[in-house]
Protein backbone atom coordinates (compact mmCIF):
# COMPACT_ATOMS: atom_id res chain seq x y z
CA UNK A 1 0.00 0.00 0.00
CA UNK A 2 2.99 2.74 0.72
CA UNK A 3 3.84 1.96 -2.75
CA UNK A 4 0.20 2.46 -4.10
CA UNK A 5 -0.39 5.83 -6.68
CA UNK A 6 -2.61 8.63 -5.11
CA UNK A 7 -5.26 9.52 -7.61
CA UNK A 8 -5.32 12.27 -9.52
CA UNK A 9 -7.68 14.81 -9.76
CA UNK A 10 -8.83 16.36 -13.32
CA UNK A 11 -6.30 19.29 -13.03
CA UNK A 12 -3.57 17.66 -12.55
CA UNK A 13 -4.83 15.07 -15.21
CA UNK A 14 -5.75 18.45 -17.54
CA UNK A 15 -2.12 20.40 -17.13
CA UNK A 16 -0.71 17.62 -17.59
CA UNK A 17 -1.12 17.88 -20.88
CA UNK A 18 -0.17 20.77 -22.73
CA UNK A 19 -2.10 20.80 -25.96
CA UNK A 20 -5.04 20.95 -23.58
CA UNK A 21 -3.43 23.77 -21.31
CA UNK A 22 -2.64 25.62 -25.05
CA UNK A 23 -6.56 25.08 -26.05
CA UNK A 24 -7.70 26.53 -22.53
CA UNK A 25 -5.19 29.49 -22.79
CA UNK A 26 -6.76 30.27 -26.00
CA UNK A 27 -10.17 29.90 -24.65
CA UNK A 28 -9.47 32.27 -22.00
CA UNK A 29 -7.90 34.95 -24.37
CA UNK A 30 -11.21 35.01 -26.81
CA UNK A 31 -13.46 35.27 -23.50
CA UNK A 32 -11.80 38.26 -22.71
CA UNK A 33 -11.78 39.85 -26.21
CA UNK A 34 -15.27 39.03 -26.43
CA UNK A 35 -15.84 40.84 -23.29
CA UNK A 36 -13.41 43.51 -24.11
CA UNK A 37 -15.10 44.45 -27.27
CA UNK A 38 -18.45 44.45 -25.77
CA UNK A 39 -17.64 47.48 -24.08
CA UNK A 40 -15.58 49.20 -26.14
CA UNK A 41 -17.91 48.41 -29.63
CA UNK A 42 -20.88 47.95 -27.64
CA UNK A 43 -20.66 50.91 -25.79
CA UNK A 44 -20.34 52.96 -29.21
CA UNK A 45 -23.29 51.87 -30.45
CA UNK A 46 -25.00 52.33 -27.68
CA UNK A 47 -23.90 56.40 -28.35
CA UNK A 48 -25.31 56.07 -31.68
CA UNK A 49 -28.51 54.38 -30.87
CA UNK A 50 -31.73 55.10 -28.26
CA UNK A 51 -34.50 52.23 -27.43
CA UNK A 52 -37.51 53.14 -26.68
CA UNK A 53 -40.75 51.41 -25.30
CA UNK A 54 -44.04 51.53 -27.49
CA UNK A 55 -46.94 51.87 -25.75
CA UNK A 56 -47.78 48.25 -27.02
CA UNK A 57 -44.20 46.88 -24.67
CA UNK A 58 -42.33 46.54 -27.94
CA UNK A 59 -38.93 48.01 -27.74
CA UNK A 60 -38.10 49.84 -30.87
CA UNK A 61 -33.93 51.17 -32.07
CA UNK A 62 -33.81 54.77 -32.80
CA UNK A 63 -30.44 56.01 -34.48
CA UNK A 64 -29.19 59.90 -35.17
CA UNK A 65 -30.51 61.13 -38.11
CA UNK A 66 -27.30 62.36 -40.82
CA UNK A 67 -28.76 65.47 -41.45
CA UNK A 68 -29.56 66.84 -37.93
CA UNK A 69 -28.59 63.88 -35.56
CA UNK A 70 -32.37 63.46 -34.05
CA UNK A 71 -33.45 60.45 -33.23
CA UNK A 72 -35.63 58.79 -35.72
CA UNK A 73 -35.90 55.01 -37.10
CA UNK A 74 -33.26 53.85 -39.01
CA UNK A 75 -35.36 54.28 -42.56
CA UNK A 76 -35.22 57.90 -41.92
CA UNK A 77 -31.60 57.95 -41.03
CA UNK A 78 -29.75 58.90 -44.41
CA UNK A 79 -32.81 60.37 -46.26
CA UNK A 80 -31.65 62.29 -49.65
CA UNK A 81 -31.08 65.87 -48.91
CA UNK A 82 -32.70 68.48 -50.50
CA UNK A 83 -31.51 72.12 -50.48
CA UNK A 84 -33.37 75.01 -51.33
CA UNK A 85 -32.95 78.87 -51.77
CA UNK A 86 -35.59 80.79 -49.71
CA UNK A 87 -35.98 84.29 -50.38
CA UNK A 88 -35.92 87.06 -47.09
CA UNK A 89 -37.02 90.05 -48.42
CA UNK A 90 -39.02 92.04 -45.67
CA UNK A 91 -42.23 91.86 -48.05
CA UNK A 92 -42.62 88.65 -48.68
CA UNK A 93 -42.13 87.23 -44.67
CA UNK A 94 -43.08 85.28 -43.68
CA UNK A 95 -41.69 82.21 -45.23
CA UNK A 96 -43.09 78.57 -45.57
CA UNK A 97 -41.40 75.69 -44.15
CA UNK A 98 -38.48 77.31 -42.71
CA UNK A 99 -39.30 75.73 -39.59
CA UNK A 100 -39.28 72.29 -40.94
CA UNK A 101 -35.79 72.65 -42.31
CA UNK A 102 -32.91 70.76 -40.94
CA UNK A 103 -29.88 72.64 -41.29
CA UNK A 104 -30.07 76.51 -42.51
CA UNK A 105 -27.69 78.43 -44.13
CA UNK A 106 -28.09 82.00 -44.22
CA UNK A 107 -25.75 84.85 -46.63
CA UNK A 108 -25.66 88.33 -47.69
CA UNK A 109 -26.54 88.90 -51.53
CA UNK A 110 -26.97 92.34 -53.35
CA UNK A 111 -28.64 94.90 -51.99
CA UNK A 112 -27.84 94.09 -48.05
CA UNK A 113 -30.53 91.48 -48.34
CA UNK A 114 -30.06 88.35 -47.17
CA UNK A 115 -31.10 84.70 -48.48
CA UNK A 116 -31.46 81.42 -47.22
CA UNK A 117 -30.57 77.66 -48.49
CA UNK A 118 -32.24 75.37 -46.27
CA UNK A 119 -31.67 71.50 -46.32
CA UNK A 120 -34.36 69.30 -45.83
CA UNK A 121 -34.30 65.17 -44.96
CA UNK A 122 -38.13 64.98 -46.30
CA UNK A 123 -39.81 62.47 -43.44
CA UNK A 124 -43.03 64.32 -42.70
CA UNK A 125 -45.08 66.27 -45.19
CA UNK A 126 -44.82 69.89 -45.56
CA UNK A 127 -47.49 71.65 -46.93
CA UNK A 128 -45.17 74.47 -48.53
CA UNK A 129 -41.78 75.74 -48.42
CA UNK A 130 -40.72 78.73 -50.22
CA UNK A 131 -40.85 81.54 -51.68
CA UNK A 132 -38.37 79.85 -53.77
CA UNK A 133 -35.75 82.59 -55.54
CA UNK A 134 -32.58 82.32 -57.54
CA UNK A 135 -29.10 80.66 -56.80
CA UNK A 136 -25.78 82.55 -56.23
CA UNK A 137 -22.45 80.93 -56.84
CA UNK A 138 -21.44 80.57 -52.91
CA UNK A 139 -24.67 78.88 -52.33
CA UNK A 140 -23.70 75.74 -55.01
CA UNK A 141 -20.33 74.88 -52.68
CA UNK A 142 -22.58 74.31 -49.48
CA UNK A 143 -25.10 72.44 -51.86
CA UNK A 144 -22.30 70.41 -53.27
CA UNK A 145 -21.12 69.27 -49.76
CA UNK A 146 -23.99 67.60 -49.38
CA UNK A 147 -24.66 66.34 -52.91
CA UNK A 148 -28.16 67.78 -52.51
CA UNK A 149 -30.90 68.05 -55.26
CA UNK A 150 -30.73 71.75 -55.75
CA UNK A 151 -34.24 73.79 -55.67
CA UNK A 152 -34.23 76.96 -57.39
CA UNK A 153 -35.73 79.68 -59.80
CA UNK A 154 -32.85 80.96 -62.19
CA UNK A 155 -30.32 82.43 -61.00
CA UNK A 156 -27.19 84.81 -61.75
CA UNK A 157 -25.54 84.09 -65.08
CA UNK A 158 -22.51 82.86 -62.84
CA UNK A 159 -24.50 80.66 -60.69
CA UNK A 160 -26.27 79.27 -63.75
CA UNK A 161 -22.92 78.54 -65.95
CA UNK A 162 -21.40 77.26 -62.40
CA UNK A 163 -24.13 74.82 -61.85
CA UNK A 164 -23.26 72.13 -65.05
CA UNK A 165 -19.67 72.81 -64.42
CA UNK A 166 -19.83 71.75 -60.94
CA UNK A 167 -22.04 68.99 -61.77
CA UNK A 168 -25.37 70.15 -59.29
CA UNK A 169 -28.25 67.60 -58.88
CA UNK A 170 -30.41 70.55 -61.10
CA UNK A 171 -34.08 71.46 -59.76
CA UNK A 172 -34.92 74.73 -61.34
CA UNK A 173 -38.40 75.86 -61.50
CA UNK A 174 -37.73 76.91 -65.38
CA UNK A 175 -36.89 73.40 -66.60
CA UNK A 176 -39.15 71.44 -63.43
CA UNK A 177 -41.56 73.64 -63.52
CA UNK A 178 -44.34 70.65 -62.49
CA UNK A 179 -42.36 70.44 -59.21
CA UNK A 180 -43.67 73.95 -57.79
CA UNK A 181 -46.03 76.03 -57.90
CA UNK A 182 -47.13 79.64 -58.29
CA UNK A 183 -49.42 81.44 -55.56
CA UNK A 184 -51.80 83.51 -57.13
CA UNK A 185 -51.91 85.96 -54.41
CA UNK A 186 -48.47 86.78 -54.67
CA UNK A 187 -46.76 88.76 -56.81
CA UNK A 188 -43.95 87.14 -59.11
CA UNK A 189 -41.18 86.54 -59.09
CA UNK A 190 -41.76 86.48 -55.29
CA UNK A 191 -44.25 83.98 -55.83
CA UNK A 192 -42.91 80.34 -56.41
CA UNK A 193 -43.39 77.36 -53.98
CA UNK A 194 -42.95 73.78 -53.32
CA UNK A 195 -44.14 70.93 -51.29
CA UNK A 196 -42.68 68.10 -49.60
CA UNK A 197 -44.68 65.64 -52.14
CA UNK A 198 -43.78 67.22 -55.08
CA UNK A 199 -39.86 67.23 -53.65
CA UNK A 200 -39.88 63.03 -53.14
CA UNK A 201 -41.53 63.00 -56.81
CA UNK A 202 -38.59 65.04 -58.44
CA UNK A 203 -36.11 62.63 -56.35
CA UNK A 204 -37.86 59.66 -57.93
CA UNK A 205 -37.73 60.69 -61.21
CA UNK A 206 -34.64 62.14 -61.02
CA UNK A 207 -33.31 58.98 -60.38
CA UNK A 208 -31.36 59.87 -57.39
CA UNK A 209 -30.24 57.53 -54.79
CA UNK A 210 -32.22 56.09 -51.83
CA UNK A 211 -29.16 57.14 -49.55
CA UNK A 212 -27.61 60.48 -49.03
CA UNK A 213 -23.70 61.02 -50.20
CA UNK A 214 -22.20 62.81 -47.30
CA UNK A 215 -20.78 62.39 -44.08
CA UNK A 216 -22.81 63.65 -41.06
CA UNK A 217 -21.41 66.22 -38.32
CA UNK A 218 -20.72 64.74 -34.78
CA UNK A 219 -23.78 64.74 -32.57
CA UNK A 220 -24.47 64.87 -29.04
CA UNK A 221 -27.20 64.86 -26.06
CA UNK A 222 -28.38 68.56 -24.75
CA UNK A 223 -27.13 69.38 -21.70
CA UNK A 224 -28.65 69.17 -18.66
CA UNK A 225 -30.90 71.81 -17.38
CA UNK A 226 -28.96 72.00 -14.28
CA UNK A 227 -26.06 72.87 -16.00
CA UNK A 228 -27.29 75.23 -18.19
CA UNK A 229 -26.59 78.88 -17.52
CA UNK A 230 -29.07 80.98 -15.52
CA UNK A 231 -28.51 84.59 -16.90
CA UNK A 232 -30.18 85.71 -20.03
CA UNK A 233 -28.02 85.30 -23.52
CA UNK A 234 -28.37 87.26 -26.87
CA UNK A 235 -26.75 86.83 -30.27
CA UNK A 236 -26.87 89.95 -32.57
CA UNK A 237 -25.80 89.93 -35.95
CA UNK A 238 -26.31 93.12 -38.33
CA UNK A 239 -26.06 92.32 -41.85
CA UNK A 240 -26.55 95.30 -43.24
CA UNK A 241 -30.07 97.57 -42.38
CA UNK A 242 -32.11 97.23 -39.44
CA UNK A 243 -34.92 94.99 -41.42
CA UNK A 244 -31.77 92.42 -41.34
CA UNK A 245 -30.68 92.75 -38.40
CA UNK A 246 -30.86 89.02 -36.81
CA UNK A 247 -31.25 88.24 -33.22
CA UNK A 248 -31.41 85.10 -31.03
CA UNK A 249 -32.37 84.73 -27.77
CA UNK A 250 -31.24 81.52 -25.35
CA UNK A 251 -34.10 79.81 -23.92
CA UNK A 252 -32.56 77.46 -21.21
CA UNK A 253 -35.83 75.74 -20.47
CA UNK A 254 -35.59 74.61 -24.11
CA UNK A 255 -31.80 74.88 -24.88
CA UNK A 256 -32.69 76.37 -27.58
CA UNK A 257 -31.94 80.02 -29.68
CA UNK A 258 -35.16 81.76 -30.78
CA UNK A 259 -34.86 83.84 -33.52
CA UNK A 260 -35.89 87.14 -34.59
CA UNK A 261 -35.30 89.55 -37.39
CA UNK A 262 -36.05 93.14 -37.51
CA UNK A 263 -36.69 93.19 -34.26
CA UNK A 264 -39.61 90.95 -34.14
CA UNK A 265 -39.96 87.06 -33.69
CA UNK A 266 -39.22 85.03 -37.21
CA UNK A 267 -42.03 83.19 -37.74
CA UNK A 268 -43.05 81.30 -40.31
CA UNK A 269 -46.72 81.01 -41.85
CA UNK A 270 -48.25 78.58 -39.55
CA UNK A 271 -47.26 81.27 -36.40
CA UNK A 272 -44.65 79.29 -35.62
CA UNK A 273 -41.34 81.06 -34.14
CA UNK A 274 -38.18 79.77 -35.46
CA UNK A 275 -36.39 77.75 -32.97
CA UNK A 276 -32.85 76.86 -33.25
CA UNK A 277 -30.99 73.86 -31.08
CA UNK A 278 -27.70 75.49 -32.36
CA UNK A 279 -26.54 78.45 -33.79
CA UNK A 280 -22.72 79.02 -36.22
CA UNK A 281 -21.45 82.36 -37.45
CA UNK A 282 -18.74 81.89 -39.96
CA UNK A 283 -17.10 84.48 -40.84
CA UNK A 284 -15.40 84.22 -44.59
CA UNK A 285 -13.49 86.53 -46.94
CA UNK A 286 -15.83 88.33 -49.27
CA UNK A 287 -15.87 91.02 -51.88
CA UNK A 288 -17.86 92.20 -54.86
CA UNK A 289 -17.86 90.32 -57.77
CA UNK A 290 -19.93 91.19 -61.19
CA UNK A 291 -22.68 93.81 -61.80
CA UNK A 292 -22.80 94.38 -57.96
CA UNK A 293 -22.50 90.33 -56.81
CA UNK A 294 -21.18 89.13 -54.27
CA UNK A 295 -17.98 86.46 -53.90
CA UNK A 296 -17.27 84.79 -50.30
CA UNK A 297 -15.02 82.05 -50.14
CA UNK A 298 -16.29 78.91 -48.87
CA UNK A 299 -12.86 76.56 -49.22
CA UNK A 300 -10.64 76.90 -47.25
CA UNK A 301 -10.56 77.66 -43.29
CA UNK A 302 -11.49 80.93 -41.13
CA UNK A 303 -12.88 81.85 -38.11
CA UNK A 304 -16.25 80.63 -36.49
CA UNK A 305 -18.06 81.01 -33.27
CA UNK A 306 -20.22 77.78 -32.35
CA UNK A 307 -23.14 78.85 -29.86
CA UNK A 308 -25.56 75.73 -28.12
CA UNK A 309 -26.37 75.06 -24.29
CA UNK A 310 -26.36 78.83 -24.00
CA UNK A 311 -23.06 78.70 -24.30
CA UNK A 312 -20.32 79.74 -27.09
CA UNK A 313 -17.05 78.63 -28.00
CA UNK A 314 -14.23 79.97 -30.22
CA UNK A 315 -14.07 77.43 -33.29
CA UNK A 316 -12.11 76.83 -36.49
CA UNK A 317 -14.06 76.20 -40.06
CA UNK A 318 -12.82 74.02 -42.31
CA UNK A 319 -13.59 72.98 -45.95
CA UNK A 320 -11.03 71.17 -48.38
CA UNK A 321 -12.79 71.01 -51.01
CA UNK A 322 -16.60 71.54 -53.31
CA UNK A 323 -17.63 67.84 -52.24
CA UNK A 324 -16.39 67.96 -48.75
CA UNK A 325 -18.36 69.17 -45.18
CA UNK A 326 -17.49 72.23 -43.95
CA UNK A 327 -16.64 70.86 -40.31
CA UNK A 328 -15.95 73.01 -37.41
CA UNK A 329 -13.49 72.44 -35.22
CA UNK A 330 -12.56 73.56 -31.30
CA UNK A 331 -9.46 75.70 -29.65
CA UNK A 332 -7.78 72.12 -29.43
CA UNK A 333 -8.63 71.13 -32.92
CA UNK A 334 -11.21 68.82 -31.70
CA UNK A 335 -14.45 68.30 -34.17
CA UNK A 336 -17.57 70.07 -32.67
CA UNK A 337 -20.31 68.23 -31.33
CA UNK A 338 -23.58 69.81 -32.45
CA UNK A 339 -26.93 69.28 -30.37
CA UNK A 340 -29.87 67.09 -31.55
CA UNK A 341 -31.83 69.82 -34.07
CA UNK A 342 -31.99 72.08 -36.24
CA UNK A 343 -28.85 74.43 -36.87
CA UNK A 344 -28.49 77.85 -38.41
CA UNK A 345 -25.33 78.74 -40.20
CA UNK A 346 -24.85 82.40 -40.20
CA UNK A 347 -22.13 83.48 -43.15
CA UNK A 348 -20.65 86.84 -41.65
CA UNK A 349 -18.38 89.02 -43.69
CA UNK A 350 -14.84 88.33 -41.73
CA UNK A 351 -14.67 91.81 -41.43
CA UNK A 352 -17.55 92.05 -39.34
CA UNK A 353 -18.13 91.60 -35.59
CA UNK A 354 -21.64 90.38 -33.91
CA UNK A 355 -22.31 90.98 -30.37
CA UNK A 356 -23.15 88.36 -27.66
CA UNK A 357 -23.42 87.59 -23.87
Amino acid sequence: MANEEKPKNFFTLFFKDKKKVIILIVILVLAASAIAGYFVFGNKENDKNKIINNVNGSKEVLVRRYIDGVYDVKENQNLYPVGLMIENLVTVRPQAGLDKANLVYEALVEGGITRFLAFFSISEPIDAIGPIRSARPYFLDWAKEFDALYGHVGGSPEAMSLISKYDIFNLDQFYDSKYYWREKTKEAPHNVFTASKFLVFALRDKEASSLGKYDPWLFKDDKDLSLRPKDEKNITIDFSSYSYKVEYKYNKEENSYLRFQGGEPHKTTNDKQISAKNVVVQYVKTSLADEGRLRMETIGSGKALIFQDGEVKQATWKKEGRETRTRFYNENNQEIEFNAGQTWVEIVPSDREITYN
